[in-house]
């Protein structure tokens, strides 16, 4: 860091102490001669009494230039601090001159708090002495530095002695003292006995000591050094201080030596304002903890004063707290004052927490304005961690003494509330909350705010909304106070049972908690949609535009995983649902009846739509929590649970499973009406564990139903997130034994309804041309295909695909030839309408993926087969050669008829590299199939078979480049690199230049969120189609041969360091070698950190295993994932060490020489 920040303005001349003593301010020293500040300070009048309440607001306000909040050390005068008062004024007559232009001027005694300490006035609280000995003071040090950080004595008893050894020389000690606190700053250069006695040469003689620390190029010194003992070393340092002011207190000769302090106050001061780093850090901290030490005594003095009785105690007692007092303001003004703004945030950071430590201890003295008003200057500091103790000392301070600092809170509360919503560091933004919360609790927030701290509950960082769930929850309870008070005056409740005694399904009091925290919720969630209305972009929305997916999180689950553990309505979530499946409009219907208590309670709980939508969404991730907390809390409980503390136990994992059976059909009745809703409740079913529901195994009626209203969910919605939802939970119940033949049954069903759709499509429509249905049935179309690509995704689905229909008609084609001739829809032509033409583009990539699957199942058939020496009919081959070609053809009219490059383009292409990777899987079954030395039949099927392995030809390799050419560039553009990307080399194409300036305009309407979600999706785009790239080269089935080999490859790695990490990481792929060398590496570097830490002992077997364990596990690592190696082993790499050789080759003459090996592995 740097030690040569400018200097503090030097100190006023030579004045005398309200104590009448003579003090020789200290002059600031630098090499260059300064000209100080000869402007006197005001002097205050009879008007200063009616101005007080005025200047109580400027003292609040923040300093008035900003070279003042600056964090460089201050030049300015000292006119710019106004000197903390006291807020009675005392008769007492001024004294005629102040020591500094710093010190205020005070009239009379401060008004005397009670002294809040419990000590007696004969023994001072201390903090436990540490006894440290530091090998390099031992050596290297000299008298009293060496004594107390070698000798290892503790640093009260190094106090004592020196004490002992001041009464004997005071000069000589005074010395030592000086020398030990220049060698805490590092220097190694030592005053004499001359220098304590010539106080006017302070300035002069650090000067010198300064130019010579200075050419000796000290970096370091012991206050910031990372050795064993440097935290140690603080620790003693600020101890022996404390213990000797405390001592000399104790021993009076604080008082009847006025000289020491003086002496101390002189060097300290001078050294506190040096551009030296290590100087004016260690001054600083020592002149800090010197003050400490007198807010202690001063409290001791205030317990006497209080304790004393005989009238000459007193007046004795009351001179001792005056020289205290002046000695703390002495010390406040000359260091504190200049330090707080330090240009090192250490420093700051050592003057917010002592100035916290002070308030605390002295509030009769500190608790004011002119103090108080410094710890809200730092809330703006530019570093994060003073910040955070500013936020810790405040939240001191408001604990006690909230009620007395109004101005002061009213002043900083936006700054605080604005901290704990938008600052850039996680800590202070949680320290901010609880400041907030103890706010809250003295009602001293306005209701924007609340609003504001209210809404983190649905942040996107965990430790912000368990900070705040809290604050949320005792927001919650103050409107379930109100309104139980209102039901209670209106009788509504004096009927309604609470706790075991009501039952779920019937109203009860914790539908009160229920209804609140839903409006809760609901109030907040509407805010944050106003929000996103008027162009804020949700984090949350982005990532599923961005995903493709339905949502895994919401703003209400991210919330209800908080205050799972906070409300108890929530953990009981049989409560939650029996709420939500209560029929409240019948309340509405009995309102002839009258009066009635029970209808008016009905009706004052009775949620809105939106609110059951949020519950529902609560409710979803109370069950999830439920399970996933469930064994942790058992492990944690120690003693059983009595009374109400057993009625708060959440539902065990059972109880779970066999709830969750009975409560989901019921919910899907009543809410799979609307989308929203309906997805909501499906997710339940992903959290039945039904290993756990025993009784499924001897009636599986319970089950059944439940499928059958998922199946009916699946036919009624169109929807997306429904779809997504109700195929997750059809696949879960396949994955248990009993109940697959179930749910296969439940599929069939499913596949007849989708599978006679589309032949109706097909009889009625050309399927094949694009342009030719209008937007309704297309609509139909793309819902069915959606639909038929979502069940070919849960299992085989190789006979449905390939049966024929039922029919006279010897035309009809099964369903997987009607997918591929759908592709064909892709295709391009122009067309007038472009939500037509989004339509198009949407039915023909879910016709797709739905082949891809149907290609995977039927691979992964063969392979069986063939693992199994079975044989494949020549028939089938045949078929699926042409459905494959028809299928490839398509892919290809697709990608190639396109010149911007679309979404379905990109996925057209990822596909066909997919349909080769998947039928290159085949091959290491295919390579058993060698012919043996008794059999002559095994080659022909060994060759038979190698047909269903290809090739990309060469001749697509110029179009993949400039499909992978024009994505690049897109995401170039939108990260303001498109103008630095590598030059082609000689042999390769050139670049195309048919850009127009329209693309280049795009963005600029855009926000900064919408922008940087732009980014993110195109470098998605090129990551994926690079990834598909780097494994059909990879698995040697393009760019391997021909005319065009390893041009694909170079393109790929062109500008490999130029679009950021993740597109490096994919491209690396190919450097196999590197790759390899990356595996030895990890493998070396787990092997010696296991070697090197000790095995710990484990608690749990669930904690053992960490990220990179598992590769402990393996003498040899595995291969890396995309390498040769691997590739090899799964059998999509060809032995072939003639061509790998000459690829090897190539690659060594086309690599750059600046391609080292970190420019591959990345950071």
């Amino acid at each position: 860091m740097d030690n040569n920040a400018s200097p503090s303005p030097d100190p006023d001349a030579t004045t005398r102490r309200r104590s009448g003593r003579v003090v020789r301010a200290p002059t600031k020293f630098t090499p260059d001669t300064t000209t100080q500040s000869t402007n006197p300070k005001r002097k205050r009048d009879d008007q200063d009494d009616e101005e007080e309440d005025e200047e109580e607001d400027a003292e609040n306000e923040a300093p008035d230039s900003d070279e003042e909040m600056s964090n460089e050390p201050d030049n300015d005068s000292d006119e710019d601090h106004f000197a903390p008062r006291s807020r009675k004024k005392s008769s007492q007559t001024s004294r005629a001159k102040k020591p500094s232009a710093k010190k205020p001027k005070i009239n009379g005694p401060k008004p005397l708090r009670p002294a809040r300490v419990t000590h007696a006035a004969k023994s001072l609280p201390s903090r436990p002495k540490k006894s440290v000995r530091i090998e390099d003071a031992a050596v290297k040090g000299h008298g009293l530095y060496s004594h107390l950080f070698g000798s290892g004595d503790s640093s009260k008893s190094v106090a004592e002695e020196w004490l002992a050894s001041y009464k004997i020389n005071a000069v000589a000690a005074t010395a030592d003292l000086v020398n030990c606190i220049l060698q805490c700053a590092g220097c190694d250069q030592l005053i004499t006995e001359d220098d304590v006695l010539d106080l006017d040469n302070v300035a002069g003689r650090l000067a010198d000591l300064q130019s010579i620390y200075q050419e000796q190029q000290i970096t370091d010194y012991p206050l910031i050094s990372r050795t064993k003992h440097s935290r140690s070393f603080r620790d003693v340092l600020i101890s022996f201080f404390e213990c000797l002011i405390v001592d000399m207190h104790q021993g009076r000769l604080m008082y009847r030596d006025e000289t020491f302090l003086d002496n101390l106050h002189t060097w300290l001061a001078s050294m506190s304002s040096s551009s030296l780093r290590p100087f004016r850090h260690t001054a600083t901290t020592i002149s800090l903890a010197v003050q400490s030490a007198l807010v202690t005594v001063a409290n001791d003095l205030d317990y006497r004063l209080k304790k004393s009785t005989e009238k000459r105690d007193k007046e004795q007692t009351n001179k001792d707290r005056k020289a205290c007092a002046d000695a703390i303001q002495s010390f406040f003004d000359t260091v504190f004052v200049h330090r707080y703004r330090d240009v090192d945030p250490k420093i700051r950071t050592e003057c917010v927490e002592a100035l916290g430590n002070w308030i605390i201890s002295l509030p009769v003295i500190f608790l004011e304005p002119g103090y108080l008003r410094y710890l809200g200057w730092m809330l703006s500091d530019t570093n994060a961690p003073t910040r955070l103790e500013v936020l810790k000392q405040l939240t001191k301070v408001f604990r006690r003494d909230a009620g007395q600092l109004g101005h002061f809170i009213d002043r900083f509360r936006p700054r605080l509330v604005e901290m704990a919503c938008k600052d850039s560091d996680v800590a202070v933004r949680v320290a901010a909350i609880g400041v907030i919360d103890v706010l809250r609790d003295q009602d001293l927030l306005e209701g924007e705010e609340v609003d504001a701290i209210g809404k983190l509950i649905f942040d996107n960082e965990l430790r912000i909304r368990k900070a705040v769930v809290g604050f949320f929850v005792a927001c919650t309870r103050d409107a379930i106070s109100e309104k139980t008070k209102e039901l209670r005056d209106s009788e509504a409740i004096e009927d309604i049972p609470r706790g075991k005694k009501a039952s779920v399904d019937a109203p009860r009091l914790e539908w009160i908690d229920l209804k609140c925290l839903a409006e809760t919720l609901a109030i907040y969630d509407n805010q944050i949609e106003e929000e996103h209305q008027s162009g804020q972009i949700l984090g949350l929305d982005v990532a599923v535009d961005l995903l493709e997916s339905a949502v895994p999180e919401t703003r209400i689950s991210l919330a209800a995983q908080v205050l799972f553990e906070k409300v108890n309505a929530i953990k009981q979530w049989t409560l939650l649902a029996g709420y939500l499946l209560f029929d409240h409009t019948t309340s509405s219907k009995s309102r002839s009846k009258g009066s009635n208590p029970d209808l008016a309670f009905k009706k004052a709980v009775a949620p809105t739509t939106e609110e059951e939508s949020i519950l529902l969404d609560v409710l979803s991730s109370a069950v999830k929590s439920s399970l996933t907390h469930a064994p942790e809390h058992d492990r944690s409980r120690k003693k059983p649970q009595t009374g109400k503390e057993a009625e708060d136990v959440r539902i065990s994992p059972e109880d779970t499973a066999a709830e969750l059976v009975i409560v989901i059909p019921p919910l899907l009745s009543k809410f799979g009406a609307e989308p929203e809703t309906a997805a909501i409740v499906l997710r339940l079913a992903h959290f039945l564990d039904l290993e756990l529901f025993k009784p499924l195994r001897q009636n599986t009626n319970r089950y059944e139903k439940l499928l059958d209203e998922i199946v009916t969910q699946f036919n009624r919605h169109d929807d997306k997130r429904v779809l997504s939802e109700a195929t997750a939970a059809l696949l879960h119940s396949r994955q248990y034994g009993e109940l697959e033949e179930i749910a296969d049954n439940k599929l069939s069903y499913l596949w007849e309804t989708t599978i006679t759709s589309l032949h109706n499509f097909d009889k009625t429509y050309e399927l094949s041309s694009r342009g030719n249905l209008g937007e309704a049935p297309l609509r139909e179309l793309s819902t069915v295909l959606l639909k038929i690509s979502k069940l070919a995704s849960i299992a085989d689905c190789i006979d449905v695909l390939e049966a024929d229909e039922d029919s006279s008609e010897s035309t009809t084609n099964p369903p997987i030839q009607i997918l591929a001739n759908i592709v064909h829809r892709g295709k391009y032509e122009p067309l007038d309408d472009q939500d037509i033409d989004d339509l198009e583009d949407e039915v023909v990539s879910f016709a797709i993926k739905t082949c891809q699957f149907y290609f995977m199942w039927k691979t992964l058939a063969y392979s069986k087969l063939l693992s199994t020496t079975g044989s494949i009919a020549d028939d089938e081959l045949d078929r699926l050669s042409a459905l494959r070609q028809t299928f490839r053809r398509h892919l290809i009219e697709t990608l190639s008829s396109r010149a911007a490059i679309d979404q379905l383009r990109l996925f057209a292409t990822g596909s066909l590299c997919d349909l080769h990777l998947t039928f290159a899987t085949l091959r290491p079954a295919i390579d058993q199939l060698r012919p043996s030395s008794s059999s002559e039949s095994q080659p022909s099927n060994g060759e038979k078979y190698k047909t269903l392995i290809q090739d990309i030809e060469s001749g697509l390799i110029p179009e993949l480049i400039a499909i992978f050419d024009g994505t690049e560039k897109q995401y170039a553009k939108k990260i303001k690199k498109d103008k630095t990307l590598n030059e082609p080399a000689e042999d390769e194409d050139p670049m195309a230049d048919d850009e127009d300036e329209e693309d280049e305009d795009e963005d600029e309407g855009l926000s900064e969120e919408e922008r940087f979600t732009a980014e993110l999706k195109a470098e998605k785009a090129l990551c994926e189609l690079t990834a598909k790239y780097v494994l059909v080269v990879t698995a040697r089935l393009v760019d391997h041969k021909g005319s065009h080999a390893g041009k694909l490859r170079r393109r790929l790695l062109r500008n490999q360091n130029k679009l950021g990490n993740n597109f490096k990481e994919v491209v690396t792929y190919l450097d196999e070698e590197k790759l390899a060398e990356r595996t030895r590496k990890k493998a070396v570097h787990t092997q010696a950190s296991t070697s090197t830490k000790p095995q710990k002992a484990q608690l749990s077997g669930a904690v053992v295993i960490g990220e990179d364990d598992e590769d402990d596990i393996f003498d040899t690592p595995p291969p890396e994932e995309g390498s040769r190696e691997d590739l090899r082993a799964k059998g999509l790499l060809e032995d072939d060490p003639i061509e790998d050789d000459d690829e090897n080759e190539d690659e060594e003459a086309e690599r750059p020489a600046h391609d080292s090996d970190d420019d591959v592995i990345g950071d």
